[in-house]
């Protein structure tokens, strides 16, 4: 049988590091990973070390690449402000699409990872659930120069392409910059060190409002199935684990995990909190015979403080996905359990 080749940009991210994972244990296929530092896989993925802002030498690494079949795109880098984000993510798409696409003679398919701020998440209130049909937000957000751009490349060429648009991604990741169960592990572990309650950081909007989450798993499952289902050829699906959920709900059930009594809401921001917690968790690491790691390199506080602040109800329809055939789905309770599980683990929480 002959392996499919996946290019991923992005393999050094959660999304893009587990994708290659599931790939390459399916045994069915051949993976060219594009990030740019080392993406800790081992030596069966082929890995190109490129800053895909550097056009010139995305241009020159891609060049050389042969028999890719399908492409994954999840690559991301936050700004700090939304036209500072806006223009680094389009020109990193731009540059690895323009890089790869044309060279890949053997190219089935293109999917590019989106996520909910295709409707305006991150702007204020929008309808939900979100439906896949809904139009893009104003101002526009880096998906839409994507998209628009992959649309262009596709033009009288075979290849099909798709798109995933999940919520808060969520999975064991060690160093992810918008991973929520890092925040959520670690700050549990601290607040038992600390004997305190294990308080919603964040606001009473926001502890109220309705949102859902998206398992890594489940994500790279629906990856695979968009890019290879004919059925969803050239289509957009959005992506979650089925269910939503209020934190006042769930919050009592993650302090359960971690023998917690569940606090009020606290307002802090855990940039903060934490800024002077180091040592504590130098002690933790020591005491428990933990992976050493970093707390700053390895917990994304500042995207928490986003999130546990967004105020507004965060929801998407799945009915889309359904109907085209992916019916997998996760209650949202087991899924933070078994992603906590898996730090313990992976020896980085006790």
């Amino acid at each position: 049988m002959t392996k499919k080749v996946a290019l991923i940009a992005g393999v050094g991210g959660m999304c893009g590091g587990n994708m290659a994972r599931m790939l390459h244990a399916s045994g069915e296929w051949d993976v060219i990973g594009v990030s740019r530092g080392d993406p800790e896989l081992g030596d069966w993925v082929r890995h190109l070390p490129v800053d895909l802002l550097d056009r010139e030498a995305t241009l020159k690494a891609l060049g050389d690449v042969k028999g890719v079949t399908h492409i994954f795109y999840t690559a991301l880098l936050n700004g700090r402000t939304l036209d500072e984000e806006n223009d680094l993510n389009s020109r990193m798409a731009l540059n690895f699409l323009d890089g790869a696409v044309p060279h890949a003679k053997d190219l089935q398919h293109v999917h590019v990872l989106e996520g909910v701020k295709w409707y305006g998440y991150h702007l204020g209130e929008y309808k939900t659930p979100a439906r896949e049909d809904d139009p893009p937000c104003v101002p526009a957000y880096f998906y839409e120069a994507q998209h628009n751009h992959v649309l262009k490349l596709q033009q009288g060429q075979s290849w099909t392409w798709s798109t995933t648009r999940p919520g808060a991604v969520c999975g064991y990741g060690n160093g992810a910059r918008i991973n929520l169960m890092t925040v959520l592990a670690v700050y549990g572990t601290i607040m038992k060190a600390l004997k305190q309650p294990f308080y919603f950081p964040g606001d009473d909007e926001t502890f109220n409002a309705i949102t859902f989450a998206s398992d890594v798993r489940i994500l790279n499952r629906a990856m695979l199935w968009a890019s290879t289902d004919p059925r969803a050829a050239n289509q957009a699906f959005n992506i979650g684990n089925g269910d939503s959920f209020r934190w006042k709900h769930m919050w009592p059930r993650l302090a359960a995990m971690f023998d917690l009594e569940p606090g009020p809401v606290k307002n802090m921001r855990l940039t903060e909190f934490m800024d002077d917690k180091r040592d504590l968790w130098n002690e933790i690491v020591a005491s428990h015979g933990l992976r050493q790691t970093d707390l700053f390199r390895l917990v994304p506080w500042a995207y928490a403080d986003t999130v546990f602040r967004r105020r507004w109800d965060n929801m998407i329809s799945m009915v889309k996905a359904y109907q085209y055939g992916f019916t997998e789905m996760i209650d949202s309770e087991q899924m933070m359990a078994e992603i906590i599980g898996d730090f313990r683990a992976q020896k980085v929480i006790p």
